[in-house]
């Protein structure tokens, strides 16, 4: 038996771990760090006990390990009003995380009957307990996952899709305002006489980085979406291998090759689209993106007829 208040303990343990971000699962060492009556181990169970029966912790597995989720008490009393079939349902839903889980999956975990399934997603869509996500590796499939979480890139597929759907003219509209913006940064505005501007000399170090790159992105009104290093970087490859551009000062900068360079040989890797494609990993025969309904390959197709 515990030697202080497992209640008022609990309940000090429980409102620190709400300050921790929603996604983050608790080692039990973690919980005895919390307050210093919680002197060993067995002590720090007592109280995860007592939130686990109040239904205020949840049991969570990570590899082997056993750790611990936080509820709150809004949720909690939402989960108060299900059904049993409903909360067998939101608990597989659950644990599935940003990935979600199809409803195929999800029918063989529950093992419940197609009509009652189908009802209970329903009735849990409509309280917005959950919601169905389209996945753009799996666009056929049925994927629900909880009602406020953000789907991951695996299922989105990153900042280039729409609806599952590649934004062809959004990745266009973007290459052309960065090819544009290092353009601007590599050749200075012409004196007077002069028909055009001229690069400027070897020693120059102003070209711009991917960090000041992206900043840039951010700091206009390109789009709203959140453009990570990552996603800029994607960018950046296509128009190196389009010729538009190169990295210099040791590939840390970029700078336009408008005019100041031809190619000496033809690549049939970056000739063709495929070669520098922001989305080529997720290209593949009954995919999203594919051969037979690429605009890119297309467009070349007809270009070399």
């Amino acid at each position: 038996m515990a030697n202080f208040d497992v209640a008022a303990v609990a309940e000090k343990v429980y409102n620190k771990s709400l300050q921790a971000p929603p996604t983050h699962l608790f080692q039990s060492y973690e919980i005895q760090e919390m307050d210093p009556r919680l002197a060993s181990a067995s002590d720090a169970q007592h109280v995860i006990n007592h939130l686990l029966n109040e239904g205020l912790f949840k049991i969570m597995m990570q590899g082997r390990d056993t750790v611990f989720k936080v509820v709150s008490k809004e949720i909690v009393g939402k989960l108060g009003a299900l059904s049993s079939d409903e909360l067998i349902i939101y608990e597989h839903i659950e644990a599935a995380g940003r990935e979600g889980i199809w409803t195929k999956i999800l029918k063989t975990r529950t093992n419940q009957h197609q009509t009652v399934m189908t009802k209970c997603l329903k009735s849990l869509e409509n309280r917005r307990f959950i919601k169905c996500i389209k996945s753009v590796k799996n666009p056929g499939r049925k994927i629900y996952m909880l009602y406020e979480l953000q789907p991951s890139i695996d299922v989105t597929g990153g900042p280039w899709f729409t609806d599952a759907e590649l934004d062809a003219e959004f990745i266009d509209s973007l290459l052309l305002a960065l090819e544009k913006f290092i353009q601007s940064r590599t050749f200075p505005k012409p004196a007077a006489g002069q028909p055009r501007s001229v690069p400027y000399p070897a020693s120059y170090t102003g070209y711009p980085s991917l960090s000041q790159i992206t900043q840039w992105v951010k700091n206009t009104d390109l789009t709203e979406v959140d453009l990570g290093e990552q996603d800029i970087r994607a960018l950046l490859d296509v128009l190196v291998f389009d010729g538009k551009i190169e990295r210099v000062l040791g590939g840390t900068a970029y700078k336009s090759l408008r005019g100041t360079k031809e190619a000496d040989s033809v690549n049939g890797l970056t000739e063709a689209p495929c070669g520098r494609c922001p989305v080529f990993s997720l290209c593949e025969e009954g995919g999203p993106v594919s051969a037979s309904n690429c605009v890119y390959w297309k467009e070349w197709l007809d270009a070399a007829i």
